[in-house]
């Protein structure tokens, strides 16, 4: 970005995370990516009113290539993202093909499809809405669980735990097509690096410790935007032989986390249009479709 960019970004900076200036560098940097640029809205006066990062993923159509928010597109660590301050001054006239999808955004012009976003909210109310054979499930689960204790984790931990969740993914013939598994580590530390240097979101990072030795980690992020506190799942990776099922376990310690009750959880989008990500169904499972909030989807194509 130059230096008129930089200073549109700050003139417009409405405290929210996705306005942080170091995040909106690091989208820049993701791989993978095609054109990357900074579209900026004027208002009748000539002032700024609103910018939005933009890069080209999607393959070429007949409509030539499809441009994306670089929060939103796939392999991107991002969780559930927000739109940059005057995001919808840019949206509202893009003519061209254009898709955003996992968006937290309300806008008239969108469409709300559901989404694996829950309120947090009391264990006997979220289970109340699960089929019978699903709460004994998840007790069981939570019951093996007791096991484990919890402690403080850091981003160094995170990558010590990369080794089980790598070994999984294999067996499950992959989870990112052609990127590879390294390049996906760095990128998704390197964005929560930047996050815990942001001053605008605090980092949850929950070890799960078995006789002294951590064998599971989840990451979350905590923010707040538009008047709401939203928490983002960003990752669970756990050893299989030692702490199997600890990815349901750490969600449903989420949703229950009476320091999170009211909060916005988010696990980021399954699926629209009923396709279902490959390795994603477990999000539908996990969230009950009364409880499920929505996503916000904008497609031009």
């Amino acid at each position: 970005m130059n230096k008129d960019e930089l200073k549109v970004i700050k003139q417009l900076d409405d405290g929210s995370l996705y306005a942080d200036r170091l995040l909106i560098e690091e989208l820049f940097r993701y791989p993978d990516m095609r054109q990357p640029r900074l579209l900026l809205a004027y208002n009748k006066q000539g002032k700024p009113s609103g910018y939005l990062p933009i890069g080209h993923y999607y393959q070429a159509t007949d409509k030539g290539e499809i441009s994306t928010y670089i929060a939103a597109m796939p392999n991107s660590p991002a969780i559930s993202a927000t739109y940059p301050p005057g995001a919808e001054h840019i949206l509202k006239t893009i003519s061209s093909p254009y898709f955003d999808s996992d968006m937290i955004a309300d806008f008239s012009f969108s469409q709300q499809h559901p989404t694996a976003s829950i309120t947090c909210l009391p264990f006997n109310r979220y289970s109340a809405f699960l089929s019978p054979s699903r709460q004994k499930d998840l007790r069981r689960k939570l019951k093996k669980a007791e096991k484990f204790t919890i402690q403080h984790g850091n981003l160094e931990d995170i990558r010590n735990a990369w080794q089980w969740m790598e070994g999984i993914w294999d067996e499950r013939d992959g989870r990112f097509g052609s990127t590879p598994y390294n390049e996906y580590l760095e990128t998704t530390l390197s964005w929560l690096t930047v996050l815990e240097k942001s001053l605008r979101t605090h980092l949850k990072i929950d070890k799960y410790m078995l006789d002294g030795k951590m064998v599971g980690i989840n990451c979350c992020a905590i923010h707040r935007y538009n008047n709401r506190n939203h928490c983002d799942d960003y990752l669970t990776w756990y050893n299989p032989l030692l702490a199997s099922g600890l990815g349901i376990v750490s969600i449903i310690n989420n949703i229950k986390n009476p320091a999170l009750a009211g909060f916005r959880y988010n696990l980021s989008n399954p699926g629209i249009n009923g396709v279902i990500q490959a390795g994603h169904q477990y999000k539908w499972d996990v969230i009950p479709e009364p409880l499920r909030l929505t996503q916000s989807v904008i497609s031009i194509r």
